[in-house]
């Protein structure tokens, strides 16, 4: 008599049954989780990883399982782990089907094991320390769609040791140091959308059919950054669905062939830095969808077609560096969707404006306009009046053309402005008031016009800004007290102008003050001590001025930063402070054209770092410091001609010296020359001229090969240059009165 089970009876076995399945699968598989763990560097993020835990497998952190509680995706995207991948259990996963281990601080080799994950169908391991050969076991995981190993230091393996992986749609191995040719598998993984060799070191000419025969499927292809050369690739018109196409930084030459017109779903062509060259294709402007036009740092010339107004999907046109030339288009006026316009370096010229008949063709009709850069070209005439409805301008830079008349007080109604470049163009009068207006600005260079009038302390108002560049203008009256307000300042340059009075000393308050130079003004005054407020100081020049006073040995005490000091031509007395030996980094000193006095302090010697020393043209007397020549070794220039120094020329000259121009001309030095001076086997200057240096011609000065001008006048010295002809040691060699 045959027994059933009743329906309740069924229903407790099937849910017992499929228990035990849940049991057996994720055991192992939590335990090969958490010997993996162990492996690694501890950290918080795994921590209801555990033995203790293992029925609660699938809430684990990165985990995910399917219906029968089995792992089928992992995912620890950026969890600062640490470790390797040896000791994950590649074969304890039989369902897993995504793995994502990206941001971390995985190293060391894949191992060659991944591919039992048979089930596997995506695979992140980009942005870690991953190194060795790509295995060519990461192909047989035929079911993978998405493969990026990518931003790891990997390196090329055996590629036609590689299976094509047919159901593949996107890999990425960008930024690591592959180096070989194209990776011929790649040819033959037809369901390919996405391709980024970025970064690498790839090479060869990709002119060949069999590369892009079979990839019907393309939509981006990205190989910036490696080495790849030839002509643009002929057969890259049969990649009908190509949407994205980057080659920039490569070594591709040649012209643009005008079949790209095959391409009618590119929506971003980047060709920058290679070789291309001649006149744009005309079907180029048939890309109706193109949105991105990239071209920048190649051989490009002739003119731009007025054809470009076809490209009304254009948000991002990038010319620089190239040999355009002739006006702008008129109809690029009319790309109202332009966001970046960057014409920088090229030749083009006439007016940003264009106006033919009763149309209006100029700048301000880009109302999405963002940045425009149209430095290094010969554009001319005042700013047009549109450029001030572009609103949503944040970078403007003009630097380098013939832009010439006054700057409209309009521009204050360019609120989103942060960059604003002038430099280097005829623009003239004062500084309109709104300029102050611009509340997010960051960066101003005025440098190099003829700019007039005062600097307005409404200057204060543009709190956010970090770079100011007036210098070279005819700015007049006291350098504003408002500049003490710009506290997030770090470059500072008012030089070259007519400015007067003393040096402010809020200037102190700016404490990320990197670089400050006043030079070539009519500033009076003492040099106040608002240097030793400014700890992050590296370059300080206030040379050409009429500042007088000492330099207080204050002045140096938290500026620990400096590397370079002019303060040349100007009525400053007194002695050199010693406090030298604080500033180990100084590389540059000048301090000529003064009325120091006294010694040369010793403490100069412990500036290691020293490559120039002018002292010329003061006071200074007594010896130099018998270690001063132990400085040879980095300094390049020393000047201390039109002083009193006397005694005899330091005889420390090291063997490494590097001084290539030595000037102590009209001292009073005395004794003869030293023979350590052979050891500046580079020095193209000497000039001793005018001193009491005296004994026979030295012979050791057949050594110095490269010296170009000898100055021997008004010493003591006696003999020949051991009868020979000076051409013959010294080919380049000019003796100033002998």
């Amino acid at each position: 008599m045959a027994h059933f089970l009743k329906p309740s009876h069924l229903l407790l076995f099937v849910f017992f049954l499929s228990l035990l399945q849940s049991i057996l699968l994720t055991r192992p598989e939590g335990e090969a989780l958490v010997k993996w763990k162990n492996s690694l560097a501890p950290s918080s993020f795994l921590d209801s990883w555990s033995l203790t835990n293992l029925d609660d497998l699938c809430n684990w952190t990165g985990i995910t399982c399917n219906s029968a509680g089995s792992v089928s995706e992992i995912n620890l995207y950026e969890k600062q782990l640490d470790g390797m991948l040896s000791e994950f259990s590649f074969t304890s996963f039989p369902n897993l089907n995504s793995l994502t281990l990206a941001y971390n601080f995985f190293s060391g080799p894949i191992p060659p094991a991944i591919e039992n994950l048979t089930q596997l169908q995506y695979l992140d391991l980009s942005i870690n320390s991953l190194d060795g050969p790509i295995p060519f076991q990461v192909s047989h995981l035929q079911r993978l769609l998405v493969l990026n190993l990518s931003q790891n230091a990997l390196q090329a393996p055996n590629w036609s040791q590689f299976s094509p992986m047919p159901f593949l749609c996107s890999l990425n191995l960008s930024s690591n140091p592959l180096a070989s040719k194209f990776p011929n598998f790649i040819s033959n993984s037809h369901g390919l959308t996405h391709l980024s060799l970025d970064q690498n070191e790839f090479t060869g000419d990709l002119a060949r059919e069999s590369i892009f025969a079979n990839l019907h499927n393309l939509e981006v292809l990205s190989l910036v950054g490696n080495s790849f050369e030839g002509p643009f690739l002929p057969n890259i018109f049969k990649l009908s669905k190509l949407k994205r196409l980057t080659l920039s930084s490569n070594k591709f030459l040649g012209s643009i062939p005008n079949d790209i017109r095959l391409l009618c779903d590119l929506e971003f062509l980047y060709l920058g830095n290679n070789s291309f060259e001649g006149p744009l294709p005309p079907n180029i402007f048939k890309l109706s969808k193109l949105k991105h036009l990239v071209l920048w740092s190649n051989k490009f010339s002739g003119s731009v077609s007025n054809d470009i107004g076809l490209l009304s999907a254009l948000e991002l046109l990038n010319l620089h560096s190239n040999f355009f030339e002739g006006p702008l288009p008129p109809n690029v006026f009319k790309l109202s969707k332009l966001r970046f316009l960057n014409l920088w370096g090229n030749n083009f010229s006439g007016s940003v404006s264009n106006d033919i008949g009763s149309v209006s063709n100029d700048i301000g009709l880009l109302p999405e306009l963002e940045f425009l850069n149209l430095h290094s070209n010969f554009f001319e005439g005042p700013l047009p009046p549109n450029v001030f409805k572009l609103s949503k301008l944040k970078f403007l830079h003009l630097r380098g053309n013939k832009f010439s008349g006054s700057v409209s007080n309009d521009i204050g109604l360019l609120p989103e402005l942060e960059i604003l470049n002038l430099r280097s163009n005829f623009f003239e009068g004062p500084l309109p008031p709104n300029v102050f207006k611009l509340s997010k600005l960051r960066f101003l260079s005025l440098k190099e016009n003829k700019f007039s009038g005062s600097v307005s302390n409404d200057i204060g108002f543009l709190s956010e800004l970090e770079y100011l560049y007036l210098d070279y203008n005819l700015f007049e009256g006291s350098i504003p007290i408002g500049l003490g307000l710009l506290t997030n300042l770090s470059y500072l340059d008012l030089s070259s102008n007519n400015l007067s009075g003393y040096i402010p000393s809020d200037i102190g308050n700016l404490k990320l003050l990197v670089f400050l130079d006043l030079s070539s003004n009519q500033l009076t005054g003492p040099l106040l001590k608002i240097v030793s407020n400014l700890t992050n100081l590296m370059n300080l020049d206030v040379s050409d001025n009429s500042l007088s006073g000492n330099i207080q040995s204050d002045l140096w005490k938290n500026s620990i930063s400096l590397r370079y000091i002019n303060f040349a031509n100007n009525y400053l007395s007194g002695n050199i402070p010693k406090e030298y030996n604080d500033h180990p980094t100084l590389e540059y000193i000048n301090l000529s054209g003064n009325h120091f006095t006294g010694e040369l302090p010793t403490t100069i010697c412990n500036v290691t770092s020293l490559a120039v020393l002018v002292l010329s043209n003061n006071g200074l007397s007594g010896a130099l410091p018998n270690c001063f020549g132990k400085l040879s070794d980095r300094l390049l220039s020393i000047n201390l001609a039109n002083n009193q120094f006397r005694g005899t020329i330091p005889t420390t000259f090291s063997r490494s010296c590097q001084v290539k121009y030595l000037n102590m001309d009209n001292n009073e030095f005395e004794g003869f020359l030293p023979p350590s001076l052979a050891n500046c086997k580079h020095l193209k200057i000497l000039d001793i001229g005018n001193n009491k240096i005296g004994g026979p011609f030295p012979s050791w000065l057949y050594v110095l090969g490269e010296i170009e001008v000898l100055v021997l006048r008004l010493n003591k010295l006696y003999g020949t240059i051991s009868g020979r002809s000076v051409k013959d040691p010294f080919p380049k060699l000019r003796i100033v009165d002998q």
